[in-house]
């Protein structure tokens, strides 16, 4: 299956696993307490995106400036602390648990190599250096000889 199709999977199961793990909480610790958690660590989100939000997306604009696409890795200067920060802003314990591990190094560069080995492995087409890519103003479909019809011998 792509990638796109588990990004929608995944965008439809989220809201259920987060209220599930919203109950299992809400259990253990209490509903109050479970609610003022919510609200807490969307609020620290709120706090780490003023301080260190501009600074990283003025960092992810010039390496996007300079590497294109290639630039938005974990592991690249405030991309994972950015990133960490909105997963904290959104409600969910799930997205809290991911958020707080994207501010940690370690995790960053961790999740950064899986990625890099994923996407390394799902190529789908790998080049083939004997095949020459042409512009279409670069090449002219010649007809084969042998495929033009033959009039019947009643027509002239």
């Amino acid at each position: 299956m792509s990638l796109g199709k588990w990004l929608f999977i995944g965008l439809l199961a989220l809201p259920v696993a987060e209220l599930l793990a919203f109950l299992l909480v809400a259990s253990l610790v209490g509903w109050l307490w479970a609610a003022a958690l919510l609200i807490a660590t969307s609020v620290v989100g709120v706090l780490l995106l003023r301080r260190w939000g501009r600074i990283n997306l003025a960092r992810l604009r010039e390496a996007f400036a300079q590497n294109g696409i290639r630039a938005i890795r974990p592991d690249a200067p405030g991309v994972g602390a950015a990133l960490g920060g909105i997963l904290l802003v959104f409600p969910g314990f799930i997205t809290d648990m991911l958020g707080v591990a994207l501010l940690v190094p370690a995790f960053r560069r961790w999740a950064a190599a899986k990625l890099s080995m994923r996407a390394a492995r799902t190529r789908r087409y790998p080049r083939d250096h004997r095949v020459i890519d042409l512009e279409p103003g670069e090449w002219r479909r010649i007809p084969h000889r042998r495929r033009r019809r033959r009039k019947p011998e009643g027509e002239a």
